[in-house]
């Protein structure tokens, strides 16, 4: 049996939330985004990563082979670069290079930013990454296989394994608190599975109580709290420090949900810190009033499965990629503050 580093507490933290019951939607106010338009993109496949760059202030687009670049700011034109593989994540190292993750051949690809030009690849092995992420805080890259729940720490310059954990199942979403920790969304395990990743030690788990089939997550890294999304229609705000369930909220249910947090999403005289949620028939909204409150802020149906969303909070912007539905091609939704049709 496994051993949890915060069994007590998150027990602890389980009975005391279950005490009340988590927020209903029906008492969310009006989402806080408008859509600013809508952009059906020819290819039928489905749309695997979003990611903002703030320095270029563009967002990357990873569809089956390509990589695309938009500009967020009043411009329709658009950088492609095909690979020689699938495309399963992207991320954004120190430099500002794209960094995407190529299913077969198993590799990174390194791209400069803006122009997509192939900088420099760097071979797996054995790894299929499912997931990627760069922790700019730590400089650390962790990968998530496809298949047996493994996560792997990669220099992120020449590519060299720096060690692996074995967890075990389809893993979710990841975050790293900045600080040499990595969580993990493990919806085998109904928790988050915590990785020393200095050392790339299994460390533990937070149990999630009430919580089915975790896959979306995010972090504030410096409130120190995580973000839960399950697919039994439940969000969960986490204290990371002490793996405390502090705070549920009543969600669309999803067997698929994506996660992210940004501080003043909407400007920097309204929200503190804003949390949006996508999953298989709406995106939520949850406001950020302060590190230990918040409040449900509405939700937006969408016509499709959510497959992959970023937030590009110095824009003001929320980008959501709808999967392919009945025979139409995966498309592409900006969400925004200004109010007007959608084109």
């Amino acid at each position: 049996m496994r051993m949890r580093r915060w069994g007590r507490l998150g027990l602890l933290a389980t009975g005391v939330a279950l005490l009340g019951a988590a927020t209903p939607l029906m008492a969310a106010g009006r989402f806080p985004y408008s859509v600013l338009r809508r952009t059906e993109l020819s290819s039928a496949g489905r749309i695997t990563a979003l990611l903002f760059d703030p320095n270029e202030h563009a967002v990357y687009l990873a569809q089956g082979r390509s990589v695309r670049a938009y500009p967020v700011a009043g411009t329709r034109s658009v950088i492609r670069r095909r690979l020689a593989g699938d495309v399963s994540a992207l991320a954004q190292d120190a430099a500002g290079d794209i960094i995407a993750a190529v299913r077969h051949p198993a590799q990174l690809v390194f791209l400069a930013p803006r122009t997509l030009r192939v900088m420099r690849r760097r071979a797996l092995g054995s790894l299929v990454p499912a997931a990627l992420l760069y922790d700019r805080q730590a400089n650390m890259l962790f990968l998530a296989g496809q298949a047996r729940g493994l996560v792997e720490r990669v220099d992120p310059a020449s590519g060299k394994l720096l060690g692996r954990v074995r967890l075990g199942g389809e893993l979710g979403q990841m975050a790293g608190n900045g600080r040499g920790t990595l969580y993990v969304a493990n919806p085998a395990h109904d928790a988050l599975e915590v990785i020393d990743a200095r050392r790339m030690r299994y460390a533990g788990s937070i149990p999630l109580g009430g919580c089915h089939r975790p896959r979306g997550l995010a972090m504030d890294t410096i409130g120190r709290r995580l973000f839960v999304a399950c697919a039994n229609g439940r969000a969960l705000i986490v204290d990371a420090d002490l793996g405390f369930t502090f705070k549920r909220f009543q969600i669309p249910p999803s067997a698929a949900q994506q996660v992210a947090f940004g501080f003043r999403p909407l400007g920097s005289h309204r929200w503190k810190g804003g949390v949006f949620i996508c999953g298989e028939s709406a995106v939520t909204a949850i406001q950020m009033q302060a590190f230990v409150r918040y409040r449900l802020h509405g939700l937006l149906p969408l016509s499709g499965p959510c497959s992959a969303m970023v937030l590009a909070a110095p824009a003001g912007e929320l980008w959501l990629a709808l999967a392919p539905l009945q025979g139409r091609a995966a498309s592409l939704w900006v969400l925004g503050t200004k109010a007007r049709e959608a084109r």
